[in-house]
């Protein structure tokens, strides 16, 4: 895959919202999701603000000039292709001045938000449905069926390596000036292609379980805590947990068992009435297990 021939300086972000026709939930969880949408919004945006702050101009703008260096070539012009090979090595010595330490530089990010509209039960149904198209041997099918089922805000960022770009970027020059302009383009594609990509994924119904979990928490630091509030929002985090996990967000074991047992820890103790200093640490303690859940990233990989 050929790294895209557009560069933003500041970053690239594209908001894409994918929905799919399927059940609704139930009427409690669907009311309760309702409810906490607004934070989920705001986590959202925050999470998409969080990679355009990561973007570095200096190596965006080196990045821009190799494509433009290389363009330059294509058409024939050696000397304006000179000149922005003179900008990359510019910005180029300028990151390695002043950030030394960093291995990856993100150059461009884009992200992504996808959210299956479904409920548990619609999604079951399409993963029987996908298994039994397997079974069958229909993997396409199977795999058309399976392709909505996401919920998630996805964020991939280009970076370049620092310990590689540069010194490839350097070699450059010296074959234009030798009037090796077929092997100066290859060393420009050599470089383009030592960009890594990296992904990021935010599985949304956990950052929906995590908006819950706050409600709950705040009605129970009030004056007069309702029990059966507390219990709707702690049942609903719990349900959206479920959600997260039907999809394939993280493992059963090792992320969703000790997030249900301290969701029912917390529930008897709500039951109990049990309000105070031991409520607001089983509280602080799930919220804070739920809120470390709740990325994913990727390993890297590069872009040809």
């Amino acid at each position: 895959m050929r790294l895209k021939t557009f560069w933003h300086l500041a970053g690239l972000f594209l908001l894409l919202i994918v929905t799919a026709p399927a059940q609704a939930a139930g009427k409690d969880h669907q009311a309760t999701r309702q409810e906490v949408q607004p934070q989920v919004r705001a986590e959202q945006q925050k999470a998409i603000s969080r990679g355009e702050d990561a973007v570095v101009k200096e190596a965006a703008e080196a990045v821009l000039a190799t494509r433009a260096a290389l363009a330059a070539l294509e058409a024939g012009r050696t000397e304006e292709a000179l000149a922005h090979l003179e900008i990359a090595n510019g910005k180029l010595a300028l990151l390695i001045a002043r950030r030394p330490e960093l291995g990856l530089i993100p150059v461009d990010s884009e992200a992504i938000i996808i959210d299956f509209k479904g409920d548990l039960k619609a999604i079951k149904k399409i993963v029987d449905e996908a298994e039994d198209l397997l079974d069958d041997g229909k993997v396409q099918d199977a795999r058309a069926l399976l392709t909505p089922l996401a919920s998630e805000i996805r964020i991939t960022t280009t970076n370049l390596p620092l310990a590689l770009y540069p010194e490839i970027i350097k070699k450059v020059a010296p074959l234009i000036d030798q009037g090796k302009v077929k092997e100066a383009k290859e060393t420009l594609i050599e470089a383009l292609n030592t960009l890594v990509i990296t992904e990021s994924v935010i599985p949304i119904p956990v950052l929906r379980a995590e908006a819950m979990l706050r409600k709950a928490d705040e009605l129970a630091h009030a004056k007069q805590p309702q029990e059966d509030e507390i219990l709707r929002y702690l049942e609903n985090a719990k349900y959206q947990l479920r959600v997260a996990q039907a999809l394939g967000y993280g493992d059963i074991d090792k992320d969703y068992k000790p997030l249900y047992k301290q969701i029912e820890d917390l529930e008897k103790q709500v039951k109990r009435q049990k309000w105070g200093e031991r409520l607001n640490q089983m509280m602080a303690k799930l919220r804070k297990a739920v809120g470390g859940f709740r990325t994913e990233v990727s390993k890297p990989h590069k872009a040809e």
